[in-house]
């Protein structure tokens, strides 16, 4: 009789294997990744791989869908009060997520949002989750326009494409070389200007 699997032993197998698609991806590029490489970081058979993920692309969309949920979790936990907790919080978004968010899955994003311009099915993946990542902030600007913060006729749909594309920008720059310090007072400079321009 085969042992049963129990979901706990499914969702161990099933991060191990996002883990070491993340690592893969980030040591060697998303188009250069094979599905070997995958199994044979997290020590499996290629057999079993196929059973959680069908393609690299299927890890990919996971991965993503993963730091969404870690974006609804940090803005989740965002309270204010007034007008300039919520501005301090905001600044302070970019060093928590930034701490959270491994480093590792940065230099991932950067290299898949490149790989993109090459690969339509995985522009189509990234523009979806783009939308996505924007209607979270998006939801959050409105919570906080509800709560008298903003006034009525702010357009938080733009004013989230900024913050999303800010925080990605800053990232890509670190890639460069411009330093981690640079990048914490650029964001908290920006978003107090804009939090100023819309209250």
């Amino acid at each position: 009789m085969c042992p049963k699997v129990t979901s706990e032993y499914k969702t161990e197998i099933k991060e191990r294997i996002i883990q070491s698609a993340i690592e893969c991806f980030s040591k060697y590029g998303l188009d250069k990744t094979k599905m070997d490489d995958i199994a044979q970081r997290a020590d499996l058979s290629k057999g079993t791989l196929y059973l959680y993920f069908k393609s690299k692309e299927d890890l990919f969309y996971v991965i993503c869908e993963n730091n969404l949920k870690v974006l609804k979790g940090q803005l989740s936990q965002i309270f204010a009060t007034t007008k300039e907790d919520l501005v301090s919080n905001a600044e302070q978004f970019y060093e928590n997520f930034h701490k959270i968010e491994k480093r590792e899955n940065e230099k991932v994003f950067c290299e898949i949002i490149a790989e993109s311009a090459r690969n339509p099915k995985l522009q189509k993946v990234l523009y979806a989750q783009r939308i996505k990542t924007i209607n979270v902030v998006k939801e959050y600007l409105d919570r906080q326009m509800e709560n008298g913060f903003f006034r009525k006729d702010t357009d938080t749909e733009a004013i989230a494409s900024g913050f999303v594309a800010l925080y990605d920008g800053l990232i890509a720059s670190e890639f460069l070389g411009i330093s981690v310090n640079h990048s914490k007072k650029s964001w908290r400079k920006t978003v107090r200007a804009i939090i100023a321009g819309i209250g």
